[in-house]
């Protein structure tokens, strides 16, 4: 059985009293079930247990959020006024980079809760002096971060995009570089009826299991095509308001952002799409309608700097006809790629491939590199 502990109040304690600093260290694990029902808190971590190969923010292959707990400002209005509390780090920003060279990351705090409530704590001011108090607090991203990964556009709908910023949406943009996912909280808009399973099979039936939108024959991966109510109402299932859509096209319906999708399935869907000759190479509607949304925000830099169209999930082939790796963009011709993970990158390279991580595209959209 495995015992749960929570050191946060111990913690915040130890703060009251001293500076925080101990001479041993404590480096927390994730558990591996994280993906299906925990949110996790890993605290008083180090730089070094963070990756950023892909632009995010990772440890162990999770997807993770930075904040900082202490609020200069007095709690109270932190907690009242959200917009001028410290923000939450999504990406491998300037301002974090900043703080990496300055030396102060020790006080950040990560985790995967997607409700944008973080638990902190700060001052409160009265006329008898001030005290130190804890509370929850709905603090508002980076907008540097944002800026870094062209987040469905930032760069040129900035008002727009953070206004209506959503973690839970976030995540699940992002979720096919990620080997788990986290405890999703959003609205779903309702139940199902008890008979949902089965409408929905013969919907999918009658539709001879192609997605209404992409044409994508799932006739061989019948557990990629999903039944969509076109009204949002789970409970409406007169044949008028269904839709069979692949779980791509499903995501990218309004109020659907939520979902998340596997990897390994956008690879899959991406592959039946090009054999079905439904993936026009040399189009940009098509390479922006049918990519990953992660890869998104740096296609739309590619297509604003007027770079060549990549192929959208790229399978590699060997002499022997073997696939070696799949690309989630390549330029053939000139033997160019950005792929998902560093296996596939060190088996392109080795083919004669330059290769780089979603990371360093972001960095390098904007220059003269590549």
């Amino acid at each position: 059985m495995k015992i749960q502990v929570n050191f946060d109040a111990l913690w915040r304690n130890v703060r009251l009293m001293t500076d925080g600093k101990a001479d041993f260290n404590y480096k927390a694990n994730i558990d591996k079930d994280f993906e299906t029902d925990k949110t996790v808190l890993i605290r008083d971590i180090e730089l070094k247990d963070v990756q950023i190969n892909r632009g995010l923010l990772e440890v162990d292959g999770n997807q993770i959020l930075l904040y900082i707990e202490e609020q200069y400002e007095p709690l109270e209005d932190v907690i009242k006024t959200p917009e001028i509390g410290k923000k939450y780090h999504i990406a491998d920003c300037k301002a974090l980079q900043r703080m990496r060279d300055q030396n102060r990351f020790d006080r950040y705090s990560a985790t995967n809760n997607v409700s944008g409530v973080f638990p902190v704590w700060g001052r409160k001011t009265s006329n008898y002096g001030s005290a130190v108090i804890e509370g929850e607090a709905k603090l508002n991203v980076c907008k540097s971060c944002l800026e870094h990964l062209n987040y469905k556009g930032y760069k040129s709908k900035k008002k727009e995009v953070f206004k209506h910023f959503n973690l839970d949406e976030f995540f699940a943009h992002y979720s096919t570089l990620f080997k788990s996912f986290p405890k999703s909280i959003a609205d779903k808009s309702g139940s199902y009826t008890d008979d949902w399973d089965q409408v929905s099979k013969v919907y999918r039936q009658q539709q001879k299991f192609k997605c209404e939108a992409c044409k994508v024959d799932l006739s061989d991966q019948k557990n990629l095509l999903h039944t969509h109510h076109k009204n949002g109402v789970k409970r409406d299932n007169v044949a008028d308001n269904l839709q069979a859509l692949c779980i791509d096209c499903h995501r990218k319906e309004p109020s659907h952002q939520h979902m998340r999708v596997r990897s390994s399935e956008m690879h899959t869907i991406n592959r039946l799409r090009r054999e079905q000759a439904l993936l026009e190479s040399g189009n940009w509607a098509d390479a922006l309608a049918f990519a990953d949304t992660a890869y998104h925000g740096l296609l739309d830099l590619y297509h604003t700097n007027k770079r060549p169209v990549p192929e959208i999930g790229f399978d590699v082939i060997d002499l022997s006809g073997a696939v070696i790796a799949t690309a989630e963009l390549a330029w053939p011709n000139d033997k160019k790629a950005v792929v998902h993970n560093d296996s596939d990158a060190d088996r392109l390279k080795h083919e004669g491939w330059q290769v780089q991580m979603l990371g360093d595209a972001l960095r390098n959209a904007q220059s003269a590199i590549w």
